[in-house]
């Protein structure tokens, strides 16, 4: 590109959100089809566990009747696969099979835009999806506070998180059919073993002390803190949780989009 064409061209948040536009004119096309799961999965894991097998337990978990406990996780565990398909079997079609960033590379857009770009959508992403189960949470009763209009901004954060890591899994993957380890072995376990499910101190002895140092961990006790409020946090220390999620966001979003950029130089 010459020195006239790049001084022509537009400034870096017009690039960027020109990356995050294109892909919301792609999905808005089929957005039902595609908003339909990310809805429906935690809200039929609510129904069914919270509120199905919540009628048989009759303790409480950190104050709470089972299916607000589990409240907390439901909304974590959205933005987490949301965010995680997206920059895992997203990114590979479009940089395998669509050869989409190849085409974004012959407008004035660099490889840091289209990362960033796609980036921000995996947060936008989380934003939507989260304040809509937030939404049927609250029509079930499970939102405590008023603090629960936070959720979007919690949502994005940690769909940042968990976007960056999925790129840093996609900028080392040459086989899709790879993906299923990352999820198998890398996202269940978070899911089981963050506080979604029973607080993580019923784990055995020293296992608590893994659990949090799992990302997901301090994204349940974050959503915790604001959808059922701080007396009924997991640990004392959970006021430090949402500034654990965005430092995380912060790191695997850089180090992500920095390992896609050297991805699609190879």
């Amino acid at each position: 590109m010459s020195d006239a064409a790049v001084r022509r061209a537009p400034g870096r948040i017009v690039r960027v959100l020109a990356v995050w536009y294109r892909h919301w004119r792609v999905y808005s096309n089929t957005f039902v089809a595609n908003a339909t799961p990310a809805v429906l999965e935690p809200t039929f894991l609510l129904v069914a566990v919270g509120l199905g097998l919540g009628r048989f337990i009759h303790q409480e978990f950190n104050g709470l009747e089972y299916s607000s406990f589990m409240a907390a996780g439901v909304l974590g565990s959205t933005c987490m696969y949301t965010a995680s398909f997206e920059s895992t079997y997203g990114a590979f079609i479009r940089l395998r099979y669509q050869k989409a960033y190849e085409g974004m590379l012959a407008t004035p857009l660099t490889r840091a835009d289209i990362f960033a770009g796609e980036l921000l959508w995996c947060g936008s992403k989380g934003l939507l999806f989260s304040t809509i189960v937030c939404l049927v949470l609250a029509l079930f009763g499970k939102v405590h506070t008023p603090w629960a209009v936070l959720v979007p901004a919690i949502g994005f954060f940690t769909s940042l998180l968990f976007g960056g890591l999925g790129f840093c899994v996609t900028s080392c993957v040459q086989n899709i059919n790879h993906f299923q380890f990352y999820f198998t072995i890398g996202l269940t376990p978070l899911i089981l073993f963050s506080g979604l499910m029973f607080p993580v101190q019923d784990l055995p002895y020293g296992l608590e002390y893994v659990a949090y140092a799992l990302p997901m961990f301090h994204v349940i006790e974050t959503f915790r803190l604001v959808v059922s409020g701080p007396a009924h946090s997991s640990v004392p220390w959970a006021w430090a949780c949402p500034f654990v999620v965005l430092g995380l966001a912060g790191a695997f979003g850089t180090l992500g989009v920095r390992r896609m950029v050297g991805r699609l130089k190879a």
